[in-house]
């Protein structure tokens, strides 16, 4: 029998997990606005930019933004294979929310 503070605990985990994938969602809207911003910056950039750059912003855009949709649909069939066996949703919260704000660094160090 669990006491009823591990319940409390518990389900405070779970809305944490819920509140950090619903954050890890939103990450994935501010990397396609910045993935894309860096892509059209990449565009349009004068020629006297290297070629070098041009190509480089271009394909780090692309590359975190692919990974970050890898990311996102594998955290909500994450979400959804736990929360049907009632298991934690917490680390992979976690995870997923800090895979996001690796990527829109990223993207921001690279592009910008």
């Amino acid at each position: 029998m669990t006491s009823s503070a591990d319940r409390i605990l518990n389900e405070r985990h779970e809305v944490l997990g819920v509140v950090l994938f619903v954050f890890a969602g939103c990450g994935f809207l501010v990397l396609c606005l910045v993935a894309g911003m860096a892509t059209i910056m990449a565009a349009q950039v004068p020629a006297t930019v290297p070629v070098a750059w041009k190509g480089q912003g271009l394909l780090v855009a692309a590359v975190a933004w692919w990974t970050g949709l890898a990311v996102a649909l594998a955290g909500v069939a994450v979400w959804i294979l736990r929360a049907k066996s009632k298991r934690s949703l917490l680390p992979w919260a976690i995870v997923d929310f800090a895979l996001m704000v690796l990527l829109i660094a990223v993207v921001g160090f690279f592009a910008f």
